[in-house]
């Protein structure tokens, strides 16, 4: 069976995001494809590398450095493995020539969101409908560029065809608002949502999501104690799919979890954490399938607060935003790209 690399970190610096796209497409790989797929990571003991470990993945060091291209080191775990294809979704020091050397030896690369040099060495590049991407300099590049909501890499529980109603027990409180930053939220944008949420008039039923990297426990339990609020926090839910659903809207970090909350049919109020971000949610916004509050750092407690209330105040808006929203994401990206990477590997 052909054996895939995957290249990714997570942690409490970087986040989850990496390693939750590429499990999903790994699994696909694996279960659709018969591949045996085997991850590279910086960290063999961060929360990222135990999601890998509990999706039933090999877990590879990987030992230079964030500021080494560490080239040779993959070369040598590629060509000592035997692998037929190799997936990149880093935003280190990794060079494109690092790649072009892979490639060289009859090798498919697959580069994720890759906004570097790298992308130009790839066979396949994936990219979800960013503005970025037709903004880069493709000179080169004699790959196949897939971008567009078909593509975004989810675990399969969020395909639309995956969601049950048994999924909704009635012994599941409805949620009004969910707040998910991400496996890490490095900023601490968690506790600054709980607590802008207070200015709101009307009492809630909020559900906290923790991240299994997330470290400040002690201060998001200060802010949840005094809230007006219901608030109740899931801690590394094994999975968040049901909780999405049961879910009248969210406020996300904007990230993968953004795609996610789209798949379950979800309305959100993104949060960004840098421009780019913003520009990409905007694309959402467009849609009319969420709300970009904007730039964490930029935009005010009021501000999030209103949109949140606005949101709350609309069952109608909400029900074309939900409906709009999971039309754009289906959820099946992952399998879409399993059968192009897969496609011709021996």
């Amino acid at each position: 069976m052909p054996v895939v690399i995957v290249r990714c970190d997570g942690d409490a610096a970087v986040g989850l995001g990496h390693v939750s796209r590429c499990i999903a497409l790994a699994a696909e790989l694996r279960d659709g494809h018969g591949c045996t797929v085997v991850f590279a990571m910086r960290g063999v003991d961060t929360a990222g590398a135990s999601s890998v470990r509990g999706a039933r993945f090999e877990v590879a060091r990987i030992a230079a450095g964030g500021q080494e291209d560490y080239g040779e080191e993959l070369l040598d775990l590629v060509a000592s493995r035997g692998a037929a294809a190799l997936v990149v979704d880093v935003r280190d020091a990794l060079s494109r020539a690092s790649l072009d050397r892979v490639r060289a030896r009859g090798i498919r690369v697959v580069v994720i969101d890759d906004g570097s040099e790298r992308r130009l060495a790839s066979d396949l590049a994936f990219y979800p409908p960013v503005p970025h991407v037709e903004q880069m300099n493709w000179n080169g590049f004699s790959g196949r560029r897939c971008v567009g909501w078909e593509w975004v890499l989810l675990n399969r529980e969020f395909a639309t065809d995956a969601f049950t109603p048994s999924e909704l027990s009635e012994s599941s409180p409805a949620i009004d608002v969910l707040v998910t930053m991400g496996g890490s939220d490095p900023a601490g944008m968690t506790e600054w949502v709980v607590e802008s949420l207070e200015s709101l008039p009307m009492p809630l039923a909020v559900c906290v999501v923790v991240g299994p990297a997330v470290t400040r426990a002690e201060r998001l339990a200060s802010s949840i104690a005094g809230s007006m609020h219901s608030v109740r926090i899931a801690r590394g839910p094994a999975s968040l799919a049901p909780l999405m659903r049961a879910s009248r809207m969210a406020v996300a970090a904007f990230g993968v979890t953004a795609y996610e909350l789209a798949a379950c049919g979800v309305p959100a109020v993104h949060l960004c954490l840098t421009a780019d971000d913003a520009d990409a949610s905007r694309i959402f916004e467009r849609e009319g399938a969420a709300v970009t509050a904007g730039v964490f750092g930029e935009v005010t407690r009021e501000a999030l607060a209103e949109a949140v209330r606005r949101m709350m105040s609309a069952a109608g808006r909400r029900g074309v935003m939900a409906k709009r929203a999971s039309q754009l994401v289906d959820g099946r990206g992952a399998a879409r790209a399993a059968a192009l990477v897969a496609a011709g590997l021996s």
